[in-house]
């Protein structure tokens, strides 16, 4: 019996796929993305700062890339 749960654990355990994370892509003018950081600013850091590091991440890769299109 024990084996039998034994390898039934295993094979659930090997077998799960995790679905992968459900992104949004949102088009917000610039003074609306720094309302939103600024709001996030308020809430308790350990559960935003990774969602404000990604804004700020986000908006330096678009201004590069902005800046590369219009060369």
């Amino acid at each position: 019996m024990s084996k039998t749960l034994a390898i039934l654990a295993v094979l659930t355990l090997t077998s799960f796929q995790p679905t992968p994370p459900k992104t949004f892509t949102l088009e917000l003018t610039a003074d609306e993305v720094q309302t939103v950081y600024d709001a996030l600013g308020e809430l308790p850091a350990k559960k935003v700062e990774v969602i404000r590091l990604k804004i700020v991440q986000q908006v330096n890769k678009q201004n590069e890339q902005n800046k590369t299109e219009k060369k």
